[in-house]
């Protein structure tokens, strides 16, 4: 290349720098997309719950589970709406599985499906030594527990969740002490989720009684504190002795209606306990007007003369219950081992009366099967079965064996005897007995050595 042209291409490069430049016109930023939800499925067309059956409104709907699960239709859905929905019923402590599914339709609809397990065991609740009735507090659980029920299932999140609802409603009545809900035995065999203090109930020192005429007061503390004393004082507890250890005793002596008007609990003198009162309202006397045996081969003559009831004086309710054992025990000697009864009561305030109704289920008749006799020799064992008076195939009457064993032991008819015992095999398809006798004799002690 010559110098020449070389300086030219150097000058046009030059003018090119300085020359000006035409600018393009600025771009207009292209607007960004609206951040899309995760996985959106579409408008919330159906909602439906199933597997619910404890938990129904009273209109028969799962209102209550729906408004926990906080979807509305008409609304976009999410999966992750889904899984939030499944979170908060699984969070109340209430049911043991919930699970989802869904269906898309055209144009944009999902029906979602929520499948719901219940638990299988739910306990009736109560509140105990609080400040707040049921009512109140019902009132307030309710809005912030939709599922509350009369019956719930037990688990650790609902008691948690109940007592803390109660810590609040008693906190507005100035009780500050700290709350818990627990499970409890209450009477013989209801297990209740008792909502209350957290700390234990004090135990019971002493019981008095207050009210009394028809029987003496000391009489009843006398039955009551051999059972109550030293226990907690919990008074659904307290209430389900003084049905089952006094109550009886006005029952028998006609005082049917006998109410345990008031009970009231203070602190006991130099000791952690308190002292119970029980205010009692013995109520009128009631006179047997009727009595009614149903289910027996006797006849209404035999009735009244083996059970000797008392028509038209006051309703004992313990020898009316002895004359039913009599019948029983005539049913047995027929061979109804297995005879038993119900019997109920219809009070008549208005005249004073009762008429008791007792419906009596004689069962199979059992014959005598086998007599085994062990022990004894072959002179002595025919003796025994001479005495023994039921032959086979004859009723066998309920307790015999044993009566008569304690015969044999009266009558003293062997030496050397330390023992009968006696064994009474059932079978329950032929209805047959077969009793085995065991006669167990002493050692001879042995004769004394002779000295060298």
């Amino acid at each position: 290349m010559t110098y020449r042209v070389a300086a030219a291409l150097v000058a046009m490069v030059s003018a090119f720098a300085q020359a000006p430049r035409k600018t393009a016109p600025p771009r207009t930023p292209a607007p960004k997309a609206a951040p899309q939800p995760a996985e959106g499925l579409g408008i919330l067309r159906s909602l439906q719950v199933r597997g619910v059956k404890h938990f129904l409104d009273p209109d028969g709907r799962p209102g209550s589970v729906l408004r926990v699960l906080g979807l509305e239709l008409e609304k976009p859905v999410r999966t992750e709406d889904l899984e939030r929905a499944r979170d908060r019923l699984l969070a109340t402590g209430c049911f043991e599985t919930v699970g989802w599914r869904y269906e898309l339709a055209p144009p944009r609809a999902v029906q979602v499906t929520f499948e719901i397990g219940e638990p299988p065991q739910f306990l009736p609740w109560m509140l105990d030594r609080v400040p707040v009735t049921r009512e109140e507090f019902e009132a307030r659980a309710t809005k912030e527990f939709p599922l509350l029920r009369q019956t719930l299932p037990p688990s650790e999140t609902v008691l948690e969740r109940l007592a803390g609802v109660l810590q609040r409603l008693a906190a507005e009545k100035g009780v500050t002490e700290p709350m818990a809900g627990r499970v409890m035995l209450v009477g013989k065999d209801q297990l209740t989720i008792v909502l209350g203090p957290k700390a234990p109930p004090p135990n019971i020192a002493d019981v008095h009684f207050t009210g009394t005429k028809a029987l003496r007061a000391d009489y009843l503390r006398k039955q009551m504190v051999q059972l109550a004393i030293g226990t907690p004082f919990f008074e659904p507890n307290f209430r389900f002795l003084l049905e089952n250890q006094v109550r009886p005793y006005y029952d028998a002596v006609g005082r049917l209606r006998a109410s345990w008007k008031r009970i009231t609990a203070e602190k006991a003198e130099g000791i952690f306990g308190v002292v119970v009162t029980v205010e009692v309202d013995e109520g009128p006397v009631y006179r047997l007007e009727k009595i009614q045996l149903r289910g027996t081969p006797f006849s209404d003559e035999e009735l009244q003369e083996i059970g000797q009831f008392k028509v038209g004086e006051p309703a004992g309710m313990s020898e009316i219950g002895q004359g039913v054992e009599r019948i029983l025990d005539r049913l047995r000697e027929k061979g109804h081992m297995k005879a038993s009864y119900k019997a109920s009561r219809r009070l008549y305030d208005d005249r004073q009366s009762v008429e008791v109704f007792v419906d009596v289920d004689p069962g199979p008749v059992y014959t005598m099967g086998r007599l085994q006799i062990k022990g004894l020799d072959l002179e002595s064992e025919p003796v025994i079965r001479k005495l023994w008076a039921i032959k086979p195939g004859e009723p066998y009457r309920g307790g015999y064996a044993e009566s008569f064993v304690q015969r044999i032991r009266a009558m003293d008819l062997f030496d050397f005897l330390s023992e009968i015992r006696h064994e009474v095999k059932v079978d329950e398809k032929s209805h047959s007995v077969d009793v085995l006798l065991t006669f167990v004799g002493e050692k001879p002690k042995p004769a004394p050595k002779r000295p060298f």
